[in-house]
C-alpha cells in the first residue's frame, strides 16, 4: 500500500560469523528508541514512551525535538510530501491526527476531530492520490471513514457515515485498506448487511458496498487481498459455502466466488495469496478437522487447480516466500519429505522440494525465509526483492542447530553458509529479531556460542562471515536494525550498562548502498513487439538497467540498456520495447533486468515471461477514419480486458473494462472526441495491442 506503514514486528530473526571487528558508533544511551523513518537528510524516531526524536547521524544531532505530543503506541503511520502523519496524544486534545517534519515547529495537530480532551483515535492511515484516509471515532458518528489533505486548518472531514448514527462501521478484526489503482477497498458494517467489502473514491456518493456477499445480515469478512489482471482476489464467506476464494472488478455483477473448494459450509480458508506468472498461488485446508490436509492451489481467476497436497500435519509457508526466476520459493514440511525449501511455477508438475533440510524436524522444524522487511514496511513487493538473485533463510539440519542458509532456488546452490555456533546449538533465535539487506552485504544478529547475540555480516560465503561489533562484551546486545539513512544503517542494542535492559541507539559507521528497489517488472506482447515496463521506488548510486532476453530462462543475452535516475527516493517508471521479439522464432521469451551501480556492481531482477507464438493481432477496429461509432472485434475471447484510448498528447480520453467473445462486435461512441489521431490499446492479463484510428 503506497506509503502506508504500520510499523509492526516484521523484524523477527537473525544469524552467524567470525571476529573481524568493524565500527559502530553510539548515538544515545538508554533512550529506548523503538523505530524510525528516514525523512530526507534526518531520521525521525520514537522511543518507548512515544516521544519524538531526530538524528543526523551524530551524537550531538540525536535529540528529542518536541514535547508537544507523544506517538500512539499502536503506530499507524502515513507519509505524504516528506512529512509523517500519525495518531498523536496530547494533554489538550487527546489522541488525534498529527503531522511532523522532524522539527518542533513542524509538529502540529491537523484537526481536533473529537474536540477537547476526548479522542478520535485515528487508525489505519493510508495515502491515495495525495489524500490521507483513516478511520476515526466521534460521539455522533462512531468509528467511520475520514480523509485529510494533511494541512493544519485545511480539509479534514468524514467521507461517509456508513453506519448512520453513533454505531461504528469499523470492525476491529477485519477492517483494513487495500489500494488498487485509484480505488480504496476496505471492510465495513453498515448496520444492515454485516461486515462486507466496500470501496471509495473519496466522495460520499463514491463510497459504496461492492456486494452483499453474505446476505441476510451475515458478514463475509473479506480479507487476504491480492490482484490478478483487472480483478482483486480475496477470501470471503457467503454464509453458505464457508470461507472460499473470490474475485471482484469493483462491481456487484463482477464479484463472484471463483470456486467452492470444500463443498458445504466448512470452507477451505484460503490464505497466503501470492501473485505469480499471471496466476495467484494460495494455501487452503481440505477435509474435516482436527485432521484436514494442507494443500497448495493456483487460480487464473476462472478456475482453481490443486498444485500440491502436503497431507495431514503438512504445512507450506507462503507469507514470506520469494520469487526467483519466475518460481515461488517457500518453506514446507510434510511427513514424507521432512522440512525443506520448495519451488513452484504454479503447476503440479513444476512443484517440488528443492532441498530437504531436515528429515525429522528440529528447533526450526520448518525453515524460515528472511525476506527484505524494509521493502515490506515501505509498501513494496518484498516477494520479488532478492539478494543478487538469492535469499537467506534459517534452517536446522538436525546436526548443527538453527543456522544461516542461502538459496537461489536450486538444490545445488542451497546450502548452510557456516555453522557459526559449532555443534547442535543454534546461532539464531526467533526471540532475537533483526536482519538487514544491502546491495552486497547481509547484516544479522548471531551467536557464535561465545559473544552472545551480536551484530554480524556476510556476503553469503563462510569466508566473509564476520563479527561487526561485540556491543555487550560478556552478554548479548540483541541488535535490532530498523532504519537506513544517508548510506548508513541504524540499530538499537543493549550495551549492558543498566539493570533494566534499556536500549541504546547506534549507527554502523561503514557506508553501504541499498539495491534498487524494483516495485514491478512486466513483459507484455504488443503486436509483434514486447513492451517491457518497470518501476523503482528507491535508487542509490544506480548507473543503468541492462535489458536481457532468453528463450530458456537460463542463458540471457543483452538486448539494450536504459539509463537510471542515479539516486532517487520516489517512484520512477521505465520502459523498453523489444522490436525484434518475433524474429527470435521462440514460442516463449523470458526477460530480466541487470541493475548496474556506478561502481560496476550489479544485481538481477526477477524474470518476466511472455508467450510469443500464435499471438499476433487479436483486435480489429473499423471504420477508420471514423465519425461517431467505432467498432471493435477480436479473434479471441477475453473475460477481463481493458480498452484505453489516448489522444496525441497522451491524455486518456476513454478507459473502460470489457469482456468480449471471439468474433463479437462492440461499439464505442467517439462522436464527442475532437478531430485527430487517437491510439487505442486493448489490454489483457498477458497481452497489449495498440492500433490507431482517425476521428473526423
Amino acid at each position: 500500500m503506497k506509503h502506508s506503514l504500520r510499523v509492526i514486528a516484521f523484524f523477527m530473526l537473525i544469524l552467524p560469523a567470525s571476529k573481524i571487528r568493524a565500527q559502530v558508533t553510539q548515538l544515545s544511551n538508554n533512550t529506548n528508541i523503538q523505530y524510525g523513518i528516514a525523512l530526507g537528510s534526518i531520521g525521525v524516531m520514537a522511543d518507548s514512551t512515544g516521544a519524538l526524536w531526530r538524528t543526523d547521524g551524530t551524537a550531538a544531532g540525536t535529540v528529542q525535538y518536541t514535547t508537544k505530543v507523544l506517538v500512539d503506541q499502536s503506530i499507524y503511520i502515513a507519509i505524504l510530501n516528506n512529512k509523517i502523519y500519525f495518531a498523536g496524544i496530547s494533554l489538550t486534545s487527546g489522541k488525534e491526527l498529527w503531522v511532523t517534519d522532524g522539527t518542533d515547529a513542524g509538529t502540529q495537530l491537523i484537526k481536533d476531530i473529537e474536540p477537547g480532551t476526548a479522542s478520535s483515535s485515528p487508525v489505519n492511515l493510508v495515502v491515495l492520490n495525495n489524500i490521507i484516509y483513516f478511520f476515526a471515532s466521534t460521539t455522533t458518528a462512531g468509528v467511520e471513514l475520514w480523509k485529510s489533505d494533511g494541512i493544519t486548518g485545511g480539509t479534514t472531514t468524514i467521507v461517509k457515515d456508513i453506519n448512520p448514527g453513533p454505531t461504528s462501521s469499523y470492525d476491529d478484526t477485519y477492517t483494513s485498506f487495500f489500494v488498487w489503482g485509484s480505488v480504496l477497498y476496505f471492510d465495513a458494517n453498515d448496520g444492515t448487511h454485516g461486515v462486507e467489502l466496500w470501496k471509495t473514491n473519496g466522495t460520499d456518493a463514491g463510497t459504496m458496498m461492492v456486494k452483499d456477499i453474505n446476505p441476510e445480515g451475515g458478514s463475509s469478512n473479506a480479507q487476504n487481498f491480492t490482484t490478478l489482471g483487472t480483478n482483486i482476489i480475496f477470501s470471503a464467506d457467503d454464509g453458505t459455502n464457508g470461507d472460499e476464494l473470490w474475485k471482484s472488478n469493483g462491481t456487484d455483477a463482477g464479484t463472484s466466488m471463483i470456486q467452492d473448494i470444500v463443498p458445504g459450509s466448512d470452507g477451505s480458508s484460503p490464505g497466503d495469496l501470492v501473485a505469480l506468472n499471471n496466476k495467484v498461488l494460495f494455501t487452503a485446508f481440505v477435509g474435516a478437522f482436527p485432521f484436514p490436509t494442507f494443500r497448495l492451489y493456483s487460480t487464473d481467476g476462472s478456475n482453481v487447480t490443486q498444485v500440491k497436497d502436503f497431507g495431514v500435519f503438512g504445512i507450506a509457508l507462503l507469507t514470506n516466500a520469494v520469487i526467483i526466476n519466475s518460481k515461488l520459493i517457500f518453506a514446507a514440511n510434510t511427513i514424507a519429505d521432512g522440512s525443506g525449501i520448495w519451488s513452484s511455477d504454479g503447476t503440479a508438475a513444476g512443484t517440488a522440494q528443492v532441498k530437504q533440510i531436515n528429515a525429522t524436524g528440529g528447533d526450526f522444524s520448518i525453515p524460515v525465509i528472511l525476506p527484505d522487511y524494509l521493502t515490506f514496511i515501505n509498501g513494496g513487493d518484498f516477494h520479488t526483492k532478492l539478494f543478487n538473485g538469492k535469499i537467506f533463510f534459517i534452517g536446522d539440519d538436525g546436526t548443527n542447530g538453527g543456522e544461516l542458509w542461502i538459496t537461489d532456488g536450486t538444490g545445488t546452490n542451497t546450502f548452510m553458509i557456516k555453522d557459526l555456533n559449532p555443534g547442535p546449538d543454534s546461532s539464531v533465535s526467533l526471540d532475537v529479531p533483526s536482519w538487514f539487506y544491502t546491495a552486497n552485504t547481509f547484516y544479522f544478529a548471531g551467536n557464535d556460542g561465545t559473544t552472545g547475540y551480536e551484530l554480524y555480516k556476510t556476503d553469503g560465503t563462510a569466508g566473509n562471515m564476520a563479527l561487526v561489533a561485540d556491543i555487550n562484551p560478556g552478554g548479548s546486545s540483541n541488535p535490532s536494525m530498523f532504519m537506513f539513512l544517508n548510506k548508513h544503517i541504524y540499530l538499537t542494542a543493549d550495551n549492558g550498562d543498566n539493570q533494566n535492559g534499556d536500549r541504546d541507539l547506534y549507527i554502523i559507521s561503514e557506508e553501504v548502498v541499498l539495491p534498487v528497489t524494483l516495485v514491478d517488472f512486466t513483459a507484455t506482447l504488443n503486436g509483434k513487439a514486447v513492451d517491457l515496463n518497470w518501476t523503482t521506488s528507491t535508487e542509490i548510486n544506480t548507473k543503468n538497467f541492462v535489458v536481457q532476453r532468453s528463450d530458456d530462462a537460463a542463458h540471457f543475452d543483452n538486448i539494450g540498456s536504459v539509463t537510471a535516475a542515479g539516486s532517487s527516493t520516489i517512484k520512477k517508471n521505465y520502459s523498453f520495447i523489444d522490436a525484434g521479439a518475433f524474429n527470435t522464432g521462440a514460442k516463449v521469451l523470458y526477460y530480466r533486468l541487470q541493475m548496474v551501480d556506478n561502481d560496476g556492481k550489479f544485481s538481477n531482477s526477477n524474470i518476466a515471461k511472455v508467450e510469443v507464438t500464435g499471438s499476433g493481432n487479436v483486435i480489429a477496429v473499423y471504420p477508420n477514419p471514423v465519425k461517431d461509432k467505432l467498432v471493435i472485434t477480436t479473434s479471441k475471447s477475453f473475460d477481463n480486458a481493458m480498452i484505453k484510448i489516448t489522444d496525441q498528447s497522451g491524455k486518456i480520453v476513454l478507459l473502460q473494462k470489457t469482456s468480449i467473445q471471439a468474433g463479437e462486435k462492440q461499439t464505442i461512441n467517439v462522436g464527442g472526441f475532437g478531430k485527430g489521431i487517437y491510439n487505442l490499446q486493448f489490454i489483457t492479463d498477458t497481452n497489449k495491442q495498440t492500433t490507431r484510428f482517425i476521428k473526423y
